[in-house]
């Protein structure tokens, strides 16, 4: 936390006002290195943690799966009850990543 902080790639903004009491508070755990020291009853311990889980989330992030993409956008045209957009959408996905042309439809030009 202290290191992205003093390289600019971590912000916190001033609506934040729990989080800048917490940083400056927060002290080295001697028996672990990279941890912080855990204070007992000290309510700005979990402001510093729900933090540092939420720089972890981020920094550890990976890409969403080529097919859970794909569902997530058929399951997005089906909500709207446009299944036709849904199939389209599919088979020109899957059509791309297959070197294949996608679907065209007749009459449409582009």
């Amino acid at each position: 936390m202290y290191q992205m902080l003093q390289k600019g790639e971590w912000l916190i903004a001033d609506t934040c006002p729990k989080l800048i009491e917490a940083i400056p508070t927060r002290m080295h755990d001697d028996k672990r290195p990279g941890d912080v020291r855990k204070v007992p009853g000290d309510p700005l311990d979990d402001v510093a943690d729900d933090a540092r889980y939420g720089i972890y989330t981020f920094i550890t992030a990976t890409e969403k799966p080529r097919e859970l993409a794909l569902l997530e956008q058929c399951r997005l045209h089906a909500q709207q009850r446009d299944l036709t957009s849904a199939l389209i959408h599919s088979n020109n996905t899957t059509a791309l990543e297959t070197g294949r042309s996608p679907v065209r439809l007749p009459g449409r030009r582009r």
